[in-house]
């Protein structure tokens, strides 16, 4: 099992930055439509963060399965089974950073967490406790355990 480790987005924001631009153009180039955004740790200075890159990618929801084609072209599938309607993730392999994509249809409650929640995080420095609280509890735990509770944070701060 790997154990989790967290640092500071601080630490990691230049090599962040240059791994979305890469990635954000790359998939630019294939679905000029979208709206694409650095979320996650890596997105908000100050935060905990595993140094993982996160891009949320926003479509309509006409053109939802032609985008996620496309993705799934670019990036290899990330927990399908986990995937809806209305959003599906997937990662860049071998990437470093590592890089996730979080494709969702704009106004849907994945399109809130994967994208807005974010914003507010970064506008709230009682949520970046939190949330960094959260982090410090699963420092060196199980993922699973520390993805449920992140789940938990998301849907007790954030709701359409």
């Amino acid at each position: 099992m790997v154990k989790l480790h967290f640092v500071l987005s601080d630490l990691v924001a230049d090599e962040a930055a240059a791994a979305f631009a890469e990635h954000a153009r790359q998939i630019r180039e294939r679905l000029p439509n979208v709206e694409i955004g650095h979320t996650g740790g890596t997105s908000v200075l100050g935060v905990l963060t595993s140094g993982d890159v996160d891009l949320q990618v926003r479509t309509e929801r006409h053109s939802f399965p032609s985008a996620r084609d496309v993705l799934r072209e670019l990036y290899e599938p990330l927990d399908p089974e986990a995937w809806h309607p209305d959003s599906a993730y997937f990662l860049a392999v071998d990437a470093s950073p590592p890089v996730e994509v979080s494709l969702t249809v704009i106004g849907t409650l994945d399109d809130l967490h994967h994208g807005a929640a974010w914003q507010r995080i970064a506008a709230n420095p009682g949520l970046i406790e939190e949330y960094n609280a959260l982090k410090r509890a699963h420092e060196g735990g199980s993922a699973d355990e520390y993805n449920a509770a992140k789940r938990d944070f998301f849907h007790r701060n954030f709701r359409l």
